[in-house]
């Protein structure tokens, strides 16, 4: 066995349902560059991409009409602020570092591939709670920059402060990174480290609050507002902002303890702009699941905003 090389997955013929199981062999490949999977694609090496690359989408959409595919996602990208971190524990900081990103600019030009400007822990669809936003996200940009350098100003932060942004491996992490550094250098002043490592370091660093600012993402297990509350909680295990709120975590506990639909969404969402406030994390952009299908490949659905594919499901339309 390689490491990294292949995984290749065999038909069980034991399997309880193997009779309606149509693929006898499936093989994965990890590959962590968008741009090569998009290459192994197009020379037939492979017949699916996870990702396509930021900004591609367009390009390929014309390139590869049969093969393009799109839908809407129950998953949040967003950046982990550290909120035990010397400077980020002011919560001056954290807003002013989230209000001057302009997530417009970065779903249409940058990422460039259909995705939803966030300013909230839930998506949009997401059972159980609605999408709150910040007041100040539809404020003209130039007043959001003035409201961000005097916060940071009261919080005696100067231009030319450093800010470091721990990132997994990827191209198309790092154009976000690169658009992100951006917006803080020109509006705030500030200068952004940016360190790029194996997703399973940033995972270590994360959960160990060895960071300041940190790549995250979130996509839902199941279809209910409480497994992006879990983002925000205190003392749960998937906030790797270490951030807390007793107001928040008070009406989530309520909420599970009613039998009430409508109340309990409405507690969650209350809940939900209440642990926002704080600003515990920066939301960016709502997942959508945009990728290239072999046009061959049976059994992919685009309703399916939690992108549970099984293999079993899939098949080879002759062709």
């Amino acid at each position: 066995m390689q490491v990294n090389s292949k995984l290749v997955l065999v038909k069980n013929p034991n399997y309880w349902d193997a009779s309606r199981v149509p693929l006898t062999q499936v093989t994965y490949l990890p590959i962590e560059d968008e741009n090569s999977d998009v290459k192994l694609f197009q020379s037939g090496e492979n017949d699916w991409v996870y990702q396509l690359p930021s900004g591609t989408y367009s390009k390929y959409k014309q390139q590869f009409p049969a093969d393009i595919r799109n839908a809407p996602m129950l998953g949040l990208r967003y950046y982990s602020f550290n909120n035990k971190d010397p400077l980020l524990k002011d919560v001056r900081v954290r807003k002013a570092l989230s209000m001057v990103i302009d997530r417009d600019i970065l779903a249409q030009r940058v990422t460039a591939d259909g995705q939803l400007a966030s300013y909230g822990v839930i998506p949009k669809g997401i059972k159980g709670a609605d999408v709150t936003n910040y007041e100040w996200s539809a404020w003209p940009m130039a007043k959001r920059v003035e409201e961000a350098k005097k916060l940071l100003a009261d919080a005696g932060v100067k231009p030319g402060t450093k800010v470091r942004f721990a990132m997994n491996t990827s191209e198309y992490h790092k154009k976000m990174a690169i658009f992100a550094a951006s917006e803080w250098k020109t509006k705030l002043g500030l200068d952004t480290e940016v360190e790029s490592m194996e997703f399973k370091v940033l995972l270590k660093k994360r959960h160990a609050g060895d960071y300041q600012i940190a790549r995250n993402g979130w996509v839902a297990d199941y279809n209910d507002a409480t497994t992006f509350l879990t983002l925000v909680q205190c003392n749960s295990e998937q906030n790797d902002n270490f951030s807390c709120n007793p107001k928040a975590d008070a009406l989530i506990r309520e909420a599970n303890a009613t039998t009430d639909q409508a109340k309990r969404a409405q507690l969650q969402t209350e809940a939900a702009k209440l642990a926002m406030d704080d600003y515990p994390m920066l939301p960016l952009l709502q997942y959508t699941l945009v990728r290239l299908v072999k046009s061959y490949v049976g059994g992919y659905s685009l309703k399916n905003p939690m992108d549970r594919c099984r293999s079993k499901d899939l098949y080879i339309v002759k062709h």
